[in-house]
């Protein structure tokens, strides 16, 4: 299980939840500079998309060996953010979507510090308004995956993110749970469903404990949101266990739960590595 290659035949799969309601317009620090939570998420997942296709170039082009859908959510509605089904890898390296100019800083040996300029697409924008409803994301989400795993029923199973950094405004507790449990239910012969829910704080304080990866809820903060969180996540395979382990500072000897909570935007990146980049190995 969780053991299937990633190739032009069986290929791989990821959803991406965005929270785009009107609290990601709270200011945060991401690269060490001050920008909103919404511009900083759409930034992490947009050079998600592009290490996708960084993957997937071969002599002859970008392959066609991943298929990613992205999901807003914010206002009273969630929508498709690259079209209302998946898209293929090589769709995708081929749309025309805007670019915005970046920094990337690097620190020599020496201890200069040089700031190069680079141009990175844009197929999410940053967006923050009115409400959260995380339960018609999910809900999306489940229509997309089953037909997918129908269609792909020897590959790695999808691998569902949801990042946020509040709590649904369309269901209570028990209802998003029913929900995410449905979600977790699709999968491939390969394995379930695998969904991964990051919690975003912009500026962690130090009585927020940042948890990553836990293998017990008794670890998350006393709240609601946090417990929900937790038990929507998956509980993660094996092959998860050595890359957390490393990061935990820890013997690779529990089962760990696919959330993080409480984390800044930096802590973002990594968390998107690990629930995303361990699909299989390209062959």
């Amino acid at each position: 299980m969780y053991s299937a290659h990633i190739t032009r035949q069986n290929k791989g799969a990821v959803v991406l939840l965005i929270d785009q309601s009107g609290s990601m317009a709270e200011e945060t620090t991401f690269n060490g500079s001050t920008t909103t939570k919404a511009t900083a998420v759409a930034d992490i997942a947009n050079s998600l998309i592009e290490e996708f296709i960084n993957r997937s170039n071969r002599e002859r082009g970008v392959a066609d060996y991943f298929d990613v859908a992205v999901i807003g959510y914010g206002g009273e509605q969630a929508k498709s953010l690259l079209g209302n089904r998946f898209r293929s890898i090589v769709e995708i390296d081929s749309m025309y979507v805007p670019t915005t100019q970046q920094h990337s800083f690097h620190t020599l040996a020496t201890g200069e510090k040089l700031d190069f300029l680079f141009q990175r697409r844009q197929w999410v924008e940053p967006v923050a308004k009115g409400r959260t409803p995380m339960k018609a994301a999910l809900q999306m989400a489940h229509r997309l995956a089953a037909a997918w795993c129908r269609k792909h029923p020897s590959s790695f199973p999808p691998i569902v993110i949801n990042i946020t950094d509040g709590e649904a405004t369309d269901a209570t507790a028990e209802e998003l749970l029913c929900v995410a449990d449905r979600l977790k239910s699709l999968g491939t012969d390969d394995g379930s469903l695998l969904l991964f829910n990051i919690h975003v704080n912009a500026k962690p304080s130090q009585e927020e404990t940042v948890v990553k990866w836990p293998a017990d809820v008794s670890t998350l903060p006393d709240s609601r949101n946090a417990h929900t969180l937790y038990t929507m996540a998956s509980p993660l395979p094996p092959l998860y266990n050595t890359h957390i382990a490393q990061i935990k500072g820890e013997e690779p000897s529990q089962v760990y739960r696919a959330v993080c909570y409480n984390s800044s935007c930096d802590d973002l990146v990594g968390a998107m590595l690990i629930g995303s980049l361990s699909i299989g190995q390209i062959i």
